[in-house]
């Protein structure tokens, strides 16, 4: 017995978006430094967009936007083009992406996360080596 595809015609509405939740003081004046984790956009419900990356950038480094998007934009497109290219990235506070498929316009990319490494960890000091 043949399978047939589902009629795409039956999908669900798009949700409208939530509005924004009011932030207390101690929120709003300490801001952590560029951290986005997210675990997978069905979960969290959104997708970061490059108009929020450069706003979470400048926030961090205290730039001015115009800068900051100019260096974000330049960053993105010489990683899109190693990337194209079939190189490999070892970004370190990112992690190891490199290319798995290849399929016309569209690359499959799999990504392994950097671990955080305890730093100042010392093997042993110089006096125990006696």
């Amino acid at each position: 017995m043949a399978r047939t595809p589902k009629d795409k015609t039956d999908t669900k509405p798009a949700k409208a978006a939530r509005p924004a939740k009011a932030r207390s003081a101690a929120e709003t004046t300490a801001k952590p430094a560029l951290t986005v984790v997210e675990t997978a956009p069905e979960a969290s419900g959104g997708t970061m967009k490059l108009k929020d990356l450069i706003e979470a950038v400048a926030s961090a480094t205290g730039g001015r936007k115009p800068e900051v998007k100019a260096a974000v934009e330049a960053t993105l497109a010489a990683l899109g083009e190693a990337l194209a290219s079939g190189k490999a990235l070892a970004v370190p506070p990112l992690g190891k992406l490199r290319v798995v498929k290849t399929k016309g316009p569209a690359l499959t990319l799999k990504l392994r996360r950097a671990e955080a490494k305890p730093a100042g960890l010392a093997l042993a000091d110089s006096e125990e080596d006696s």
